[in-house]
């Protein structure tokens, strides 16, 4: 995450079949970011859409786990414009001691 920025966040359809941002990777760029032919025409009947929805749902979701279980820069990583902000990887207790120290300053003005 250090390493991208909001230029690298891409929008895509293609792995719930509703629009959600990832991190333009390698494996993102041969996936693709739009869903085929056969994904929009199930998305767009009225009758199989519910049904399209719910597969491709599943279908990316499993992609999605498979990139948090096994990290390599070929997998998927949702991310926002916001990840322009992530500058390094803190421990939890160093990020919690820095809130609850931003709380107590806020408090005491």
């Amino acid at each position: 995450m250090v390493d991208y920025g909001e230029k690298d966040i891409v929008r895509t359809t293609k792995l719930s079949g509703s629009a959600l941002t990832v991190i333009n990777t390698p494996y993102v760029q041969q996936l693709g970011t739009k869903a085929n032919w056969l994904e929009w025409i199930l998305n767009n009947n009225k009758t199989l859409k519910k049904y399209a929805k719910l597969l491709l749902a599943y279908v990316g979701m499993k992609k999605v786990e498979k990139a948090a279980f096994s990290a390599t820069y070929k997998t998927v990583w949702c991310a926002g414009p916001a990840i322009e902000h992530v500058k390094s990887i803190r421990p939890m207790a160093d990020i919690v001691r820095s809130l609850t120290a931003e709380l107590a300053a806020a408090k005491n003005r």
